[in-house]
């Protein structure tokens, strides 16, 4: 690629990317989409224009196609031939097929009739030590995550927790994996889990006392998790009065906490049975939704001013929050934000801010962001979109969102990919034997932080170029990222480098990582969320 080409490709991004992040009613005038109401310029029906009332001749001279087909001036028989995208968008008296989303409330969840008479398999009972591990040791405050770092090796006295900055997410990932543990299950410890975290989550809402906005998190001020120095940090909050006296919380929240925040609330809503939960999570999710509707989808911290990380919601989790909204309230409101996003003029843009090139070689973090905002999106999708939105946007996942992460030993996006992709089980199926192979090669917990040193011979060409390129134009590596030369094929996960969550880690990347620090934990929500969703979604049972 000649670099005149890559600078274009870049300003073209930077130009349209905006355009992800936009909302508002259908303004078009190009009679194209038929979002929310007729848009034509010359004839538009808005009043009757027969001469003589009667729909008896053609009243149409512009865009009736050769033939009036009133029938009764309800425009319940097809009309379009050339301007209506792929065909009939009639449904009734206002052309609404085009942004059509179904009546509430809708329902997608797994046939519950798991067999949990065997006995437990090796990644059941792996599965099993995560669980106790992580309810003993990560969540010393209102079931939220936290890495747990031990005076020693033993690992049997906390000196402190961290990476409570990136807490609500995975927070928000471990109560899908605890939902769907329950609803495999049956076990009231799982539901008791789902129910400590969401009140946590809901109290990363409540604390900052800005409507709408959420935490990074919240905890009490202790000495073994709040920084000392917390008053004089413009995100770190001490709280002394009030419901919450005695915590404190961190802000400047990103879309990237959001999206676990949603993607858990949305889960634990439809798999776990108490109404009082439920109540929560309607209130909360209006609320949020509410505040940001009234942002125009910035995430606005507590001084009034968008936060300056990840701030602006994209059109894909404009979406996708849009629908979590409506599923647990049933609200119009929401269901009109669903309608913006679906209709046929939004395409290019969501299609725009699904661009994930640069996601292989920096900022793969964002892979994670996608794929558990996809699941959402084509879980609810499939079950309030028409059939042609809702192809689309399985296609949008399949092209753009999991394309290069297909068979990249991640089992959790393997599991995304296998229960809301474009996927068929075949014999000798290569998703399903690496999905059991990525569970199964998983560390035993504790899953203490490790060095590894992946090597191979075998490197992708194209991050090579960019590697090269970089090193010409050091500029560039400051506005995309810096890129590494990294494998062609992934690596096996045991030769993945250690972190929080391993599948938000590249696993294409080559050479020295990490360092072997046994008496520092992570959460093993990675574990626990690729396991549970296996199981829940039937693609191994209890006794492997």
């Amino acid at each position: 690629m000649h670099i005149r080409h890559l600078f274009l490709l870049l300003a073209l991004g930077l130009l349209l990317m905006p355009l992800a992040g936009c909302g508002g009613d259908d303004d078009d005038n190009d009679d194209n989409d038929d979002a929310t109401a007729d848009d034509d310029a010359t004839d538009d029906d808005a009043t009757d224009d027969d001469a003589i009332d009667d729909d008896a001749i053609d009243d149409d001279t512009v865009d009736d196609d050769t033939v009036d087909d009133d029938t009764g001036d309800d425009d319940t028989i097809d009309d379009d031939t050339t301007d209506d995208d792929t065909g009939d968008d009639d449904t009734g008296d206002d052309d609404t097929a085009d942004i059509y989303v179904a009546e509430w409330p809708q329902l997608n969840v797994e046939v519950q009739d798991y067999n949990e008479t065997p006995t437990a398999g090796d990644m059941r009972l792996k599965a099993e030590d995560y669980d106790a591990w992580f309810t003993q040791w990560h969540q010393p405050f209102y079931g939220l995550s936290v890495g747990t770092q031990f005076t020693d090796e033993t690992r049997t006295t906390v000196a402190g927790y961290f990476d409570y900055g990136d807490s609500c997410i995975w927070s928000g990932t471990y109560v899908v994996s605890q939902a769907m543990r329950y609803y495999v299950t049956g076990d009231p410890q799982a539901k008791a889990n789902v129910i400590a975290t969401v009140n946590g989550l809901s109290g990363n809402l409540h604390i900052t006392g800005r409507t709408g906005f959420i935490a990074r998190y919240h905890g009490e001020q202790s000495p073994l998790i709040t920084p000392s120095n917390c008053e004089e940090q413009e995100n770190c909050h001490l709280v002394d009065d009030g419901l919450f006296a005695g915590d404190f919380w961190t802000g400047n929240t990103s879309r990237d906490q959001y999206t676990g925040w949603f993607f858990g609330m949305a889960t634990a809503y439809d798999l776990v049975d108490d109404e009082d939960m439920r109540q929560i999570i309607r209130d909360d999710v209006a609320e949020v939704v509410d505040e940001l509707i009234s942002t125009n989808w910035w995430i606005t911290d507590v001084d009034g001013v968008h936060t300056t990380a990840g701030p602006n919601a994209l059109g894909t989790q404009q979406l996708t929050w849009g629908l979590v909204a409506y599923h647990v309230t049933g609200e119009q409101r929401f269901k009109e934000v669903v309608q913006t996003w679906i209709a046929d003029k939004k395409r290019v843009a969501l299609q725009i801010a699904s661009i994930n090139l640069m996601n292989k070689y920096t900022q793969y973090y964002g892979n994670n962001l996608g794929h558990e905002n996809a699941y959402t999106m084509l879980r609810l999708g499939k079950a309030y979109l028409g059939e042609d939105d809702y192809n689309f946007l399985l296609n949008l996942f399949d092209k753009q969102v999991h394309n290069f992460t297909r068979l990249s030993h991640n089992a959790f996006f393997t599991a995304i990919h296998m229960s809301q992709g474009i996927y068929t089980p075949t014999d000798e199926d290569p998703f399903q034997e690496q999905l059991e192979q990525d569970i199964s090669e998983f560390r035993d917990a504790p899953n203490f932080r490790y060095y590894a040193d992946p090597q191979t011979t075998d490197l992708d060409p194209l991050s090579v170029w960019l590697d090269d390129l970089m090193e010409q134009f050091p500029f560039l590596a400051e506005l995309m990222g810096d890129v590494d030369p990294q494998a062609a094929e992934a690596f096996p996960v045991p030769e993945q480098c250690s972190t929080d969550f391993l599948w938000q880690r590249n696993p294409f990347h080559v050479g020295p990582c990490g360092s072997d620090s046994p008496n520092v934990v992570n959460p093993g929500i990675d574990y626990l969320v690729a396991y549970w969703m296996s199981a829940y979604h039937k693609f191994i049972t209890k006794e492997q």
